[in-house]
């Protein structure tokens, strides 16, 4: 191991404070990193740290007492003490040698949990993001960081507002790698509640992404399963998540992106393009605060950035059942064609108004959508203009 310059630099203001004194800090090559000494490789440190001992050498007129510093048995560094005035003490080199052991310990510390939080989060953002991907070598990746992404699973997003600020805003008196220790805390923390509110369920994935977001990846049990008859699960336990989310993270919204579910790891990134959407243009339309599926957002994914071509399939997953009843699909039409009006609907489809109530009731129920309501009928004529346009 090889001590940095940020590293180098704590373990000298700390010293520093506690001595009272002027402090160098050198790496185990006796490069020196960090103090009022001029960069460079001191002999004196490199003897320090190659023997093992303490060594009494000078620089520019002033004598420095080096001593080493190990971590894992091994030495990492030196400090070096400036001696302007009297000795320093034995107790006091120990007292030194020990607190930057474990600045270090801490440093490593911090490092490896930081590593292993990223690496998961990289490694599943990429997955579900990247333009390119091996399936095979996505899989085998996976299997070395133990996270199944074999099994059947839909995208959520969530986006805990003020996260990061909420949780760092008594810290500014910590070190900037302290900080980031809180946060990974914090996002271990979100980790362990979200599989505990779901029974732990094995196939349920938490990462963060970065900017209070974070990407829940829900395992879905069950046989026969596909798009259409997996919405209500998916919804239901996305209102679940707000809510148990609810309990910790009181003082600002929780805004959840629902995907569908698509087999394969193929759909699993198609899931997480419309969790993205329908966060988006949820937010967007409605505000922050709420549960959003895919579906809920209908044809509002104008709004987004996305392909004609994706909007054309949304369009026909919302209204297929409304065009496989040809009857209710020509009273809709013909509503729409006489500006939302049921008097000169029903007179153009030569049927009773109640009759037209009882078609377009049965729609709403059918699609969720109300072609009498401007904003519902608006998502109806984008729908059939996208469909039309795929």
């Amino acid at each position: 191991m090889h001590i940095n310059h940020e590293l180098a630099e704590q373990i000298r203001a700390k010293a520093q404070t506690i001595l009272g004194r002027k402090v160098i800090v050198a790496d185990s090559s006796g490069q020196i990193l960090t103090g009022d000494s001029p960069s460079g490789l001191s002999a004196d440190a490199l003897k320090a740290s190659q023997s093992g001992n303490e060594v009494i050498g000078s620089s520019g007129g002033a004598g420095i007492h080096w001593s080493p510093f190990v971590y894992e048995q091994e030495t990492v560094g030196v400090l070096g003490v400036v001696v302007e005035r009297g000795n320093v003490t034995k107790e006091a080199i120990s007292l030194l040698q020990g607190l930057a052991e474990v600045i270090v310990h801490q440093y490593m510390l911090i490092d490896r949990i930081h590593s292993t939080e990223v690496m998961k989060s990289s490694f599943i953002t990429s997955a579900l993001t990247s333009a390119q991907i091996n399936p095979d070598e996505i899989h085998r990746q996976a299997d070395i960081l133990g996270l199944n992404l074999r099994s059947n699973q839909a995208v959520m997003l969530f986006d805990l507002e003020g996260f990061e600020a909420e949780h760092l805003a008594n810290l500014a008196h910590l070190s900037r790698e302290e900080q980031r220790l809180e946060i990974i805390k914090a996002t271990e923390a979100i980790d362990q509640l979200v599989k505990s509110s779901f029974d732990n369920y094995q196939d349920n994935i938490v990462a963060y992404s970065g900017s209070d977001r974070f990407i829940l990846l829900k395992g879905i049990g069950g046989d026969n399963l596909n798009t259409l008859n997996t919405v209500r699960f998916l919804k239901k336990r996305a209102t679940y998540l707000a809510e148990t989310l609810a309990k910790i993270h009181t003082r600002s919204p929780i805004t959840i992106g629902v995907g569908q579910y698509y087999p394969d790891l193929g759909g699993l990134r198609k899931s997480y393009q419309d969790a993205k959407l329908a966060l988006g243009v949820g937010t967007k339309v409605w505000g922050s605060g709420r549960v959003y599926h895919i579906k809920d957002v209908g044809m509002y994914i104008t709004l987004a950035n996305t392909t004609t071509e994706r909007k054309a399939e949304l369009a026909h997953q919302i209204l297929n059942p409304l065009m496989r009843d040809t009857q209710l699909f020509t009273t809709v039409q013909t509503f729409l064609a006489n500006n939302l009006n049921l008097t000169d609907a029903a007179t153009k489809l030569h049927i009773h108004r109640n009759t037209l109530i009882y078609r377009l009731d049965k729609t709403k129920k059918l699609i969720a959508l109300d072609p009498r309501h401007f904003d519902d009928a608006l998502q109806i004529k984008l729908g059939l203009m996208f469909q039309q346009a795929g």
